[in-house]
Order: structure tokens, then C-alpha cells, then sequence
């Protein structure tokens, strides 16, 4: 009888304990969640590592503060991917099956993620894209896998829109990359410039790095262009920019959301005229010194006081923003089975200061692919929205 008592008494233990042990989940406590970042926090392009993935953690960090998430306070776990393939995948496996994170919010370059996606996919963990743009990262549909940057697809129909509502445009040259990200760009770029009628009259490459354009200047001059897009990174659009201001190419340039620290991209020219008819497409509301945008610069600030506020330090905050959301949906007794659910269930949210409202669906894991256009005036970035300013 003693041993039968003990028998039913283990029984009614091990039941009662049943329900905690359902609820446990990978990288969740009572009190923590843990949550990975990746990125290049080394190496030649590390400028897109911790200023990036600051800005999420402030976002964070500011979640923290208030108490965390149904009790639960957001515990980061960082690995180095130096924007390379290889170290892209092994970071995360070992964020997934060495640190056992709940989550991933990573990912500067493009290329790298997208080599680590079948790796993404099958580790199940949530991933939100930090920063990069590939639309091949989020499309098809991986169930794990979201984003809140503005796909590249989209980034490419807000530069071709702005060109088609320029006065008189009926030429334009195309200045471009050669790779999965400008080939993202041009497939929205060539059919909405068909439909509205005009004509790629120059269509010329300029390798990435770059350091002399004259030749493609002088064909985009020679073919009488209206305008000319510039599918390229900071460093080749300001080398077309300055050859293009030697040669007396006088048009709107409009380019990529890669450029959307103008700024720079103007002292990379040498000379404030190269910018006069400079347009950039952007996924942000306004760049960090915007009225509109004052609270998350404060919040970066908060966090990261020591940090210099740039145009990067908010290109992590909206998928952030969008975790914490759909952790708080997902309610105290958190799994990823339902995080995922609460994601795709997300319609309208904050975005903080990228210029959209974050929607996902189970058809759809890009949430944000609104955008609009900026351009340097005395100085300064300005937004002058998705059309050409009257």
C-alpha cells in the first residue's frame, strides 16, 4: 500500500507539474527572454554592427525599464558576422542551439542573411531582419522569417514613381550595381518606368567601389537624359555624383535608400554643388534631427549616450518595436508557435521612426513597404514626400 501511495502521489506530482513544463520554452525564464542580434561588428563594414543593433536594443532597453514584457525583461545575446556568409550561418546556429535564444533580431547585409536563410528556416527560431533589404530574405513566405525594412522591390518603386511625376522626363539613365541587391532594386525599376512611359536611354554599371565614373557620366550626358537613378551604394554614388558635376550633368539623381545618409554621401563628392538635385528613397520618417522623429533620437540617446546619433542608429528600431509588440499579443505564457501567430497578426503598429505602419500576415512577413523621398536643402535633410515637390 506505501509503495501504491507513493505511485499515485509521484502521478499527481508529475501532473501537476505538467502544465509549466508545456509552457516552458527555448530561451524563456520567469524572468528573462533571450533574444540574439548579429551583424558586422567587425571589420571593414562594422559601422552597420552596433550602431544598427543599438538601436533596437534601446527599444529594448526601454521595455526593460518599464518593467519588461508580462514580467519578463529582454536579455540580448550578440555574435559577429563580419557581413560574410559563413560567419552568418554559424552565428546563427550558435545564437539558436549554443545560446538557446528565443529570438533573432539581426542582419546588416543583405547578401550574408540571405545565404543563411535555409539555416534561419530551419531552426524555427522567430527572425526579424534588422536591416537588410534583399527581398529573397522574406519572399516566399518562411514562417519564422519577418521583416519591417523596406524591401528592396519597394525601395525600387518609390525611385521610380518620384522619376515618373518629374515635369518633361522622358529619358532617364540607370547607374547600377551588379548584384542580388540592385537586381531586387531593377525588377520594379524597368516595368514601372515602361508603364509610365519613359525610356531607359542610358543603362550603364558601376562596379561597387568604384573610384572613377567618368564613363558612365558621359553616357547618360551623351543619351540626353531627364534623370538618372542611381542603384548604388554610398561610396559609387558619390563618385558618379562628382564626375557627373564635372561634366556638366545637370538633372535630378535619385537614389537608393542605401544612400540615405546624405550627408555623407555629400562630403564623399568634395563639393556641395555635386547635391543640388540630389533625391534619396527612405524607409525613415525624417533623418535623427527631425521634429518628427525627436523622441527616438532621445531614446537612442537615453541608452547609448556616448554613441554619435546617425541615420543608422534608427534603422533597428522598427522591427523592435514590432517584437515588443507581438510579444506583449502573445501574452504571459510566451512560446514561439505564439509569437509567430502574433506577428502575423500585427496590422497598423509602430514602426517608430520608419515611415510606415508595421501589417504582416500568414501570406505576408513584409511590414513595411512604404517609402518616400529626401533631398539636402541648405544644408540640411529634408523630406519632400513620394512625389516630385511642386
Amino acid at each position: 500500500m506505501l509503495r501504491r501511495g507513493f505511485a499515485h502521489f509521484a502521478l499527481v506530482a508529475v501532473m501537476a507539474a505538467a502544465p509549466a513544463q508545456v509552457l516552458a520554452e527555448t530561451g524563456v525564464t520567469e524572468t528573462t527572454i533571450a533574444i540574439g542580434a548579429f551583424g558586422p561588428l567587425t571589420g571593414p563594414v562594422s559601422l552597420y554592427g552596433y550602431p544598427v543593433i543599438n538601436g533596437a536594443v534601446a527599444v529594448f532597453e526601454e521595455m526593460n525599464d518599464k518593467g519588461g514584457v508580462h514580467g519578463r525583461k529582454i536579455r540580448m545575446v550578440y555574435e559577429d558576422d563580419g557581413c560574410d556568409a559563413a560567419k552568418a550561418r554559424a552565428a546563427v546556429k550558435k545564437l539558436v542551439f549554443r545560446e538557446n535564444v528565443f529570438a533573432i533580431h539581426g542582419g546588416s547585409c543583405s547578401g550574408a542573411i540571405a545565404a543563411a536563410r535555409d539555416v534561419i528556416a530551419e531552426a524555427e527560431a522567430p527572425y526579424m531582419v534588422l536591416t537588410a533589404v534583399l527581398d529573397s530574405i522574406t519572399a516566399p513566405v518562411v514562417k519564422n522569417i519577418f521583416t519591417t525594412t523596406q524591401p528592396a522591390s519597394a525601395d525600387g518603386r518609390t525611385m521610380a514613381a518620384f522619376a515618373a511625376s518629374i515635369p518633361g522626363v522622358k529619358k532617364i539613365a540607370i547607374v547600377k550595381n551588379t548584384d542580388d541587391w540592385a537586381d531586387a532594386h531593377l525588377s520594379t525599376i524597368y516595368p514601372a518606368l515602361a508603364e509610365a512611359g519613359i525610356e531607359v536611354a542610358a543603362d550603364v554599371v558601376l562596379e561597387r567601389n568604384a573610384s572613377d565614373a567618368t564613363t558612365q557620366a558621359l553616357k547618360a550626358k551623351q543619351a540626353g537624359v531627364d534623370a538618372v537613378l542611381l542603384v548604388t551604394y554610398p561610396n559609387e554614388s558619390a563618385v558618379f555624383l562628382r564626375e557627373a558635376k564635372k561634366y556638366d550633368l545637370v538633372v535630378p539623381f535619385i537614389g537608393a535608400s542605401s544612400q540615405m545618409d546624405m550627408l555623407a554621401v555629400a562630403e564623399r563628392t568634395g563639393d556641395p554643388a555635386a547635391v543640388k538635385d540630389y533625391y534619396v528613397s527612405a524607409y525613415l520618417t525624417e533623418p535623427v534631427d527631425g521634429e518628427a522623429v525627436a523622441e527616438y533620437a532621445a531614446l537612442y540617446q537615453k541608452h547609448f549616450p556616448q554613441d554619435k546619433l546617425q541615420t543608422l542608429s534608427f534603422y533597428g528600431m522598427s522591427g523592435a518595436f514590432a517584437i515588443v509588440e507581438a510579444l506583449e499579443k502573445a501574452g504571459p505564457n510566451l512560446n514561439r508557435e505564439g509569437f509567430i501567430a502574433a506577428l502575423e497578426s500585427l496590422k497598423d503598429g509602430d514602426a517608430g521612426p520608419a515611415f510606415c505602419k508595421v501589417s504582416f500576415s500568414a501570406e505576408d512577413h513584409q511590414g513595411c513597404k512604404e517609402g518616400h523621398v529626401w533631398a539636402i536643402r541648405d544644408g540640411k535633410v529634408i523630406s519632400v514626400g513620394a512625389r516630385w515637390p511642386d
